[in-house]
């Protein structure tokens, strides 16, 4: 048994390193901005795992990497050589997560280029603080292979330059569909983006997700406006 603190443990945490079930070894979550990863950037990722883990990278669901069986004497090891070769670490806790955009353009039902809109999207926002976890899908076309209604903001290609969008959606032990806002100009995601955390922010307790915060407020002035600040996007 590791002898640490709790406090040192959620520290850890928040910098991507979750201690495993066994309680003595970590997870390393490691970040692949818009799930594009870089050959060189991979075979890094696959070498520290030899080095100091199980000798296996693990996908996450959200397109993330996971380096299972770290020690915890070699976590500052694996920190600066990811500083190093420009691997992130994190991933975690009350802040925008990474994003997970499909193929988009990559696959011939492709209406947007999603992996260009993930990649602008985490250069403004991942790890923005948010009131809790705030995740951010972005599928192609209406084929949705990215799930986009069950993610706090889900985006979904259109014709004419145009996206649709879903806010407030969930996934986990309580599923729940995000509601469908409308179409908006793809030029003007990131600033729908804002304005969806500038309400959260605003409106949301510590810990709570954005679909509670938008069902505590739904019948209110402040929602309204909210809602047509999103549709003034268009």
């Amino acid at each position: 048994m590791l002898n640490i603190t709790e406090d040192k443990i959620a520290e850890l945490k928040g910098k991507g390193f979750i201690l495993m079930k066994d309680k003595e070894h970590f997870n390393a979550r490691l970040v692949v901005p818009a799930g594009v990863l870089e050959a060189d950037k991979m075979i890094k990722i696959c070498d520290i795992a030899k080095k100091y883990g199980t000798g296996v990278v693990m996908p996450t669901v959200r397109f993330s990497m996971e380096i299972p069986g770290i020690k915890y004497d070699d976590i500052e090891n694996v920190m600066k050589e990811c500083d190093e070769a420009g691997v992130i670490y994190g991933g975690t806790g009350a802040r925008v997560r990474p994003v997970v955009p499909c193929k988009g353009t990559e696959c011939k039902w492709g209406l947007i280029d999603t992996q260009k809109m993930g990649m602008e999207i985490h250069d403004e926002f991942y790890a923005a603080a948010a009131p809790h976890k705030f995740k951010i899908n972005i599928t192609g076309c209406p084929n949705n292979c990215a799930k986009v209604q069950f993610n706090d903001i889900g985006i979904m290609g259109a014709p004419k330059g145009m996206v649709k969008i879903f806010i407030g959606g969930k996934a986990g032990k309580t599923i729940i569909e995000g509601e469908e806002i409308g179409r908006i100009k793809a030029e003007n995601i990131n600033k729908a983006i804002e304005t969806c955390l500038e309400f959260y922010r605003t409106h949301g307790m510590p810990k709570e997700r954005f679909c509670v915060t938008l069902d505590k407020v739904r019948n209110t002035e402040e929602y309204e406006k909210f809602i047509e600040s999103l549709l003034a996007l268009a």
